[in-house]
């Protein structure tokens, strides 16, 4: 018979690495949008600043992904 709690860990360690994908798409998502952005004009303000942010969101996905990764494998 399976405990309540081990019932719960389960579907937490789950959730987790439903999370880690999540993470991973954004992470690729970002990564593309700066790449992307690369490609136009370095001078203007608004693209620098456009590819900033992707590179910024690129990185706390990757941290987000990492946090819950070390949440799983304890």
């Amino acid at each position: 018979m399976t405990k309540p709690h081990d019932v719960e860990q389960v579907e937490a360690r789950d959730m987790a690495c439903l999370a880690v994908e999540q993470f991973n798409y954004l992470e690729a998502l970002f990564s593309a949008l700066a790449n992307r952005l690369d490609s136009f004009d370095r001078e203007d303000r608004t693209i620098r600043d456009a590819r900033r942010l992707a590179l910024l969101g690129r990185s706390h996905a990757e941290q987000w992904a990492c946090a819950f990764l070390d949440e799983i494998n304890g």
